[in-house]
């Protein structure tokens, strides 16, 4: 099978904790909309990586106004892939409450690309609204001392005997 760089691997010498290791060391030299391309467990994978360094950098107000919170739907579905139906609906709740497309929009039309700003100094939302959210991100597994990666791991394990 072919490697996201192109190259053969045998997923079958390989855990579920070492392609996320691997993924997590090659996943940044390639677009987002690149991983759409890859089998559905390295998808799975890297939205999943890619999710949780967005929260544990910048959390979710970063989240919702960046590039990644495009690709929230693929996430979401990658936490109920490997069994987390909790995280998904939060995460499927705070994208109601504040979908991330939308935001981005909202905010790049106030300014420039790549110029700083923060999420509350932009008051896109009303601030019943951002405190939902913030209630809804201290639900999420980051915030609970709930592991996704064992999930994450088991799925992968499954999946790759299947490449």
């Amino acid at each position: 099978m072919k490697w996201i760089d192109g190259s053969e691997i045998n997923f079958k010498n390989m855990t579920g904790e070492s392609l996320c290791e691997k993924l997590t060391q090659e996943l940044w030299n390639y677009e987002r909309s690149q991983w759409l391309s890859y089998p559905e467990c390295i998808q799975t994978a890297a939205f999943l990586i890619d999710f949780d360094t967005e929260l544990q950098m910048e959390g979710i107000f970063t989240f919702l106004e960046n590039t990644a919170g495009h690709y929230a739907p693929e996430m979401i579905k990658a936490f109920r892939t490997i069994g987390d139906a909790e995280d998904a609906e939060i995460l499927s709740e705070i994208c109601r409450l504040a979908p991330p497309d939308s935001i981005r929009k909202e905010i790049s039309a106030n300014h420039q690309e790549y110029e700083i700003s923060s999420f509350q100094e932009e008051h896109v939302l009303c601030e019943e609204t951002v405190n939902q959210i913030e209630i809804l991100e201290n639900q999420l597994y980051l915030n609970t001392g709930s592991d996704i990666w064992p999930l994450l791991f088991a799925y992968l394990d499954s999946q790759m005997q299947l490449l």
